[in-house]
């Protein structure tokens, strides 16, 4: 499902239609959305599982996902590759929310310092590589639904201004491009 969603949007990504010029240049774009990242991915086991470590194994192995399964890293790394090769240097890059595994989110009301932490890493993770992949670019986030703790919920007042500060951090400070562009 999510790998099927994350291919199209790879394909997105390429300029398929003429640019449109600003000016004397023309403006590109690559729109990245749903990654889902799973920081857990295990190639050897089966979408019963969500493909998580220590789920059933799989006749198969997979390393770039499988049907059924969040993004792994190696699917994530590949196609920031490609979106290299397809637009080495697009003046923009959009990233509309859900970087996270739909395995951390919860849909109860719990919250937990755990799953608190694994969210944090695997921001910390996507940020790092688009940046990384693309350290001129300037790049835009904003959070999806996956994107917290308790699924569609703000943090709370406990780790409300950690979340977001650590957002900023890895969203604004930590892409070179970004810190060009924004002032603080």
């Amino acid at each position: 499902m999510t790998l099927c969603y994350f291919f199209t949007l790879l394909l997105l990504t390429a300029p398929l239609l003429p640019a449109k010029k600003i000016g004397r240049k023309k403006f590109t774009m690559s729109v990245i959305s749903n990654i889902h990242l799973d920081l857990n991915y295990d190639p050897t086991v089966d979408s019963d599982s969500f493909c998580q470590t220590g789920g059933t194994r799989s006749l198969t192995i997979a390393p770039y996902g499988r049907h059924g399964c969040d993004t792994p890293y190696s699917l994530f790394k590949s196609t920031l590759e490609e979106m290299r090769v397809q637009n080495p240097s697009p003046d923009l890059i959009v990233v509309p929310g859900d970087m996270v595994t739909h395995m951390i989110p919860s849909l109860s009301s719990n919250f937990s310092v755990e799953k608190y932490m694994s969210l944090k890493e695997v921001i910390a993770n996507v940020t790092e590589e688009i940046g990384l992949a693309f350290p001129k670019v300037p790049v835009i986030f904003t959070q999806g639904n996956d994107d917290y703790v308790v699924n569609y919920q703000v943090p709370n007042r406990t780790y409300k201004k950690d979340f977001y500060s650590f957002v900023y951090e890895k969203v604004i400070r930590s892409i070179e491009a970004n810190r060009i562009h924004v002032k603080f």
